[in-house]
C-alpha cells in the first residue's frame, strides 16, 4: 500500500472539519487536500492551497467517483442524518481506488454497543456504514485493491462540550449536573486531539497501517477523568464555587429515552451524554490506541483554561 499524499475532506465547514483541515495542512507530510462543497452551499472559501470540488447536493455516485479518482484517502465528518449519502461516498471511494477511508464516526460512544444502539438510533447508522466498509474490504481482498478503513471513537469532545453545554456543565452560570456519584471515569478528547489522531493514521507507513490500523475502530482520548475531577478543575480555573445538581444515572436515561420516544429529538444529546459518562472509559477497552498512535494524555488544567478562554 503506497503512502498517502492526496486527501479529500468531506464536511470541512462543520464543527470538526476546520480542525481536521488545519491538522492536515500542518502535517510535515505536506498533504494535498481537497474538500467537497455541495452546489447549494454558500459557505465561504477555505485556506489557500485547498482545492474545492463542487458536488451535486444528492451526492451521485458517478460524480463522487470522478472527484475521488487519484485520491489516496477520504475523511468524512458531516452528520449521519442522511445515511444513504455516507454509503454512496464509501462506495464511490472504493470504486475510485481510495486506499484509506475514515468514516464519520468520531464517536462519544462506541456505536457497536447493543445497549447504546437500543437507546440511540443514530448508532445503527454508524454500524451500517461499518458493515459496508467491512464488505468492501472483503471485496477488495478478492480484487487485489489497496482499500482500508479506520474509525475513530473519541469520547465526548471536551472543549466543544464545555462551550455549548453538551457536558451538562455551564461555565457562564457556574452550574453543573452530575450523574450518580460523579466518580466514574470516562475518556474525553479535545478537538485538536481528534485532528492529531486523524493525521497519525494518514501519516502511518504502509506496514504499520496494514498491521495495526486497517479495518479497526481505534479509541483515543485527551484524558480519562471523572465528572467530579472536571468540576473541581472548573472551580479552580474560574475561582468560584459551582452550583451542583446530582441525577440518578438510570433515572436520567429512562426519562430522556421516554422523551425521545415521544418525539423530543433534543433529548437524544442527553442520552449520548449519559452513555459517554456511564460507559466511556476507553482505557478499559481493547481498542484503546493511544500508544499505537504515539499520543499521550493532554493536561486537564491547560485544556480547561484554553476552552474557557483563560489561557
Amino acid at each position: 500500500m503506497a503512502s498517502v499524499k492526496t486527501i479529500t475532506l468531506i464536511g470541512a465547514h462543520g464543527n470538526l472539519g476546520p480542525v481536521l483541515l488545519t491538522a492536515l495542512l500542518s502535517s510535515p507530510k505536506q498533504f494535498q487536500v481537497q474538500v467537497f462543497q455541495r452546489d447549494s452551499s454558500a459557505s465561504p472559501p477555505l485556506s489557500q492551497g485547498v482545492t474545492t470540488i463542487r458536488i451535486p447536493d444528492c451526492f451521485p455516485v458517478k460524480d463522487l467517483t470522478a472527484a475521488l479518482t487519484s485520491q489516496d484517502a477520504v475523511i468524512v465528518c458531516f452528520p449521519l442524518a442522511d445515511l444513504s449519502a455516507h454509503l454512496r461516498i464509501a462506495e464511490a471511494a472504493y470504486a475510485a481506488g481510495v486506499k484509506r477511508f475514515i468514516p464519520a464516526d468520531f464517536g462519544s460512544v462506541d456505536s457497536r454497543s447493543e445497549y447504546a444502539r437500543q437507546l440511540v438510533k443514530l448508532f445503527d447508522k454508524k454500524v451500517r456504514v461499518q458493515e459496508l466498509l467491512e464488505s468492501l474490504s472483503a471485496k477488495g481482498g478478492q480484487e487485489g485493491k489497496e482499500w482500508g478503513w479506520t474509525s475513530l471513537v473519541t469520547g465526548h469532545l471536551y472543549d466543544w462540550g464545555l462551550r455549548n453545554g453538551f457536558l451538562h456543565l455551564w461555565p457562564n452560570e457556574k452550574r453543573a449536573e452530575i450523574l450518580g456519584d460523579g466518580e466514574r471515569k470516562s475518556s474525553l478528547s479535545t478537538l485538536r486531539r481528534v485532528g492529531e489522531a486523524v493525521v497519525k493514521i494518514l501519516e502511518a507507513e504502509e506496514g504499520v497501517y496494514r498491521e495495526n490500523m486497517k479495518g479497526r475502530v481505534l479509541m483515543i482520548q485527551s484524558f480519562c477523568v471523572s465528572q467530579n475531577e472536571v468540576l473541581k478543575m472548573l472551580e479552580r480555573v474560574t475561582e468560584e464555587t459551582w452550583e451542583v445538581r446530582h441525577e440518578d444515572t438510570k433515572g436520567f436515561i429512562k426519562r430522556h429515552k421516554e422523551l425521545v420516544d415521544a418525539g423530543n429529538q433534543e433529548s437524544i444529546e442527553d442520552l449520548v451524554f449519559a452513555l459517554g459518562v456511564a460507559d466511556g472509559n476507553w482505557e478499559e477497552k481493547g481498542d484503546f490506541a493511544m500508544g499505537l498512535l504515539g499520543l499521550v494524555d493532554e493536561d486537564l488544567e491547560t485544556e480547561t483554561r484554553r476552552a474557557l478562554g483563560f489561557a
